[in-house]
C-alpha cells in the first residue's frame, strides 16, 4: 500500500531501524562465526578468541559501514535531487527517478511530488503576490520553467535567445549561450536550421540519440531533439528545439555494447594463440611443406588475420559514441607513421600484383595525432586500395599541407564507385551488393575511419567514378593552429572538434 507523503518520516524511521537491526544481528552472527572458525582451528584460549572476534567485529564494522549510511541515506538523496531539480540553482540537476515500486511503498514517491506541487503553487500568479501580474507573458513564463522538458529559441540569425532551466545550453566565455549537443556531423542541428532558412517557411526535425557530451563524462545524458523553424516567427523566434532526456532508456544499449566489446575482448586472447601457433608451424616446419600444406597455412593465416581484425573492429565500435572517439592527441610526424606502414603493405601490394606508390614528404608540417589509430585509418584505406584495384593497378599514396590542415589521399585504380553508393560509403555496417560479392568484410571499416578522422577534429571524403578508380582522402590538424586547445585540455580532443558556437564542426565530403 502506497505511504502518504505526512507518514513518509514514520516509515522511513522504522525500515531504518529494521535495517540497522537486521545488519547488526548479521555482523554478530558473522563475526561469530568467524571466530569460532578461528577458535576450532587454531585452539588459542578463549581470552584470546574473544579479543580475535572483537576485531574482526570492528574492521567488518569499518567496511560495511559506508554501504549502510549509503542504503539508509538513498531516500534523502532523491529528495535532496528533487528539491535541487525545482530550486533555482544555475547548476542544472536532473529529476530523481521515482518510478520503482518501492519508493511508492516507502513514501518517497509522495514527498517528491509534494515538492514538486509546492514548487509549481509557489511560481504560480494565484499562489504568489504577483498575483497582480496575472499576464499571458507571466503564464507562458511559468509553462516554460515547468515544462518537463527542454526547450530552446533561436532567432534568425541563430542564437539562443530563450531557454529553460531543463534545456542542454551552456553559457560561453563572452557571456553568450550556446546548445551543449553533439550531433552527427552529417546530421546537424545548424545543417537543417540553415536549409530550413534558405529553402523553407515551415519545417520540422527529429533526432534520436544526441549525447551531450563524450563517452565516460560525468554527468552525460542523452536526449531526443525536435526540432520546429517558422521563417519569420512571433517576438523574433525563427527555431524552436525541444530535448527530452532519454538518457534512462539509451544507457543500458550503450552497456550493452560495453558487454560486446569485453565479449570481443576475450576473443583476441586465443586468436593470438592460433596465429602464433601458424607462425611457428611456416617457420619450423616450412620447408618439409608440401605446396598444398603451404597453401593450407597460407589461408588459415589470412582467416585468422581477417578475424583478428574483425574483433578489432568490433572493439573499436563498441568505443565510439556518435562517431566521436576521446583520444589523446600529441604532436607527430606524418611521414614517421606512414613509414611505418609501407613495408607490409608493399608486400601485400605485390601479392595481389598492385603497384604501391607513396608520395608523403619527409618536411610536412607535424600534425596533432594519436599515432595507433591514425595508422588504423591509413592502413584501412590502402588496404582497400588494393582490394578493389586493377591487376598490375597503381596505388597513389600522397600528402600535402592545406590551410591549415595537412591532407592525405589514397587513389586507387580499381572498379570506382556508383553515385547512389558514394553516400552511403561511411554508414555503420553498410556494403554495396558489388562489393558483398567481390570482396569480403564486414562494412565497419570506414565507419571506424570518419570516426577516428573526425576525433582528430578533419574530415573524410571520397571521389569517384565508375570504371575510373577512386581517392579517398582526409585531413589532419597542423598541430601548431591546435596546440593552446590541446594544452588546455590536457592533450584531449574534446575542444579541436567543437566549433566556436557550440556545434561539431565540419561534415564528411562526398566529391565526386
Amino acid at each position: 500500500m502506497a505511504v502518504r507523503a505526512s507518514q513518509f518520516f514514520k516509515r522511513y524511521l522504522s525500515d531504518s531501524i529494521a535495517f540497522f537491526m537486521m545488519a547488526q544481528i548479521l555482523l554478530v552472527v558473522a563475526t561469530g562465526a568467524i571466530a569460532w572458525t578461528i577458535w576450532n582451528q587454531t585452539r588459542i584460549d578463549g581470552f584470546s578468541a574473544f579479543v580475535l572476534s572483537l576485531g574482526v567485529l570492528l574492521i567488518i564494522q569499518v567496511v560495511l559501514a559506508p554501504f549502510v549510511l549509503s542504503a539508509l541515506s538513498k531516500p534523502l538523496k532523491i529528495i535532496s535531487q528533487a528539491i535541487a531539480h525545482v530550486s533555482k540553482d544555475p547548476v542544472q540537476t536532473p529529476p530523481p527517478d521515482i518510478t520503482p515500486r518501492r519508493y511508492e511503498l516507502n513514501g518517497v514517491k509522495a514527498m517528491v511530488q509534494t515538492i514538486y506541487e509546492l514548487a509549481v503553487s509557489s511560481q504560480s500568479p494565484a499562489g504568489t503576490a504577483a498575483a497582480a501580474n496575472d499576464t499571458p507573458l507571466e503564464r507562458y513564463k511559468i509553462l516554460l520553467e515547468n515544462a518537463p522538458v527542454g526547450i530552446v529559441a533561436f532567432n534568425r540569425q541563430g542564437e539562443i535567445i530563450i531557454a529553460n532551466a531543463l534545456a542542454p545550453v551552456r553559457e560561453t566565455s563572452n557571456g553568450g549561450r550556446e546548445l551543449e549537443l553533439l550531433f552527427e556531423q552529417t546530421n546537424s542541428f545548424t545543417t537543417w536550421f540553415g536549409d530550413a532558412a534558405a529553402t523553407k517557411v515551415r519545417d520540422t526535425k527529429t533526432w534520436h540519440w544526441i549525447p551531450n557530451a563524450l563517452p565516460d563524462t560525468e554527468d552525460r545524458r542523452i536526449f531526443d531533439v525536435v526540432g520546429y523553424y517558422n521563417k519569420a516567427g512571433e517576438q523574433s523566434v525563427e527555431a524552436i528545439l525541444i530535448t527530452i532526456d532519454r538518457t534512462a532508456e539509451y544507457s543500458p544499449t550503450e552497456e550493452g555494447m560495453d558487454f560486446i566489446a569485453l565479449a570481443a575482448h576475450e576473443l583476441r586472447g586465443p586468436i593470438t594463440v592460433i596465429r602464433g601457433y601458424l607462425d611457428l608451424v611456416g617457420d619450423e616446419l616450412g620447408a618439409q611443406l608440401t605446396a598444398e600444406q603451404k597453401e593450407l597455412i597460407d589461408r588459415l593465416e589470412v582467416s585468422a588475420e581477417q578475424l583478428s581484425g574483425y574483433v578489432n573492429n568490433i572493439l573499436n565500435v563498441s568505443r565510439y559514441d556518435r562517431n566521436h572517439l576521446k583520444l589523446h592527441l600529441h604532436e607527430e610526424h606524418l611521414y614517421d607513421i606512414v613509414k611505418e606502414l609501407i613495408p607490409g603493405l608493399a608486400l601485400r601490394a605485390k601479392t595481389k600484383k598492385r603497384r604501391l606508390t607513396l608520395r608523403v614528404p619527409e618536411n610536412l608540417p607535424t600534425i596533432a595525432a594519436d599515432p595507433s589509430s591514425l595508422s588504423e585509418v591509413i592502413n584501412n584505406l590502402i588496404d582497400n586500395a588494393i582490394k578493389y584495384s586493377k591487376e598490375n593497378g597503381e596505388v597513389i599514396v600522397s600528402a600535402q599541407p592545406k590551410d591549415n590542415f595537412v591532407e592525405v589521399t589514397v587513389q586507387d585504380s580499381g572498379i570506382g564507385i556508383p553515385a547512389s553508393v558514394v553516400g552511403n560509403l561511411f554508414t555503420k555496417f553498410y556494403r554495396s551488393h558489388r562489393s558483398r560479392q567481390q570482396v569480403g568484410g564486414t562494412g565497419l571499416g570506414l565507419y571506424i575511419c570518419k570516426a577516428i578522422v573526425e576525433s582528430h577534429g578533419g574530415t573524410i571524403w571520397v571521389r569517384s567514378k565508375e570504371g575510373e578508380g577512386s581517392t579517398f582522402g582526409f585531413t589532419i590538424p597542423i598541430y601548431s593552429t591546435v596546440a593552446d586547445k590541446l594544452a588546455r585540455d590536457n592533450n584531449g580532443n574534446a575542444q579541436i572538434i567543437e566549433r566556436s558556437d557550440g556545434w561539431i564542426k565540419n561534415h564528411a565530403m562526398y566529391r565526386r
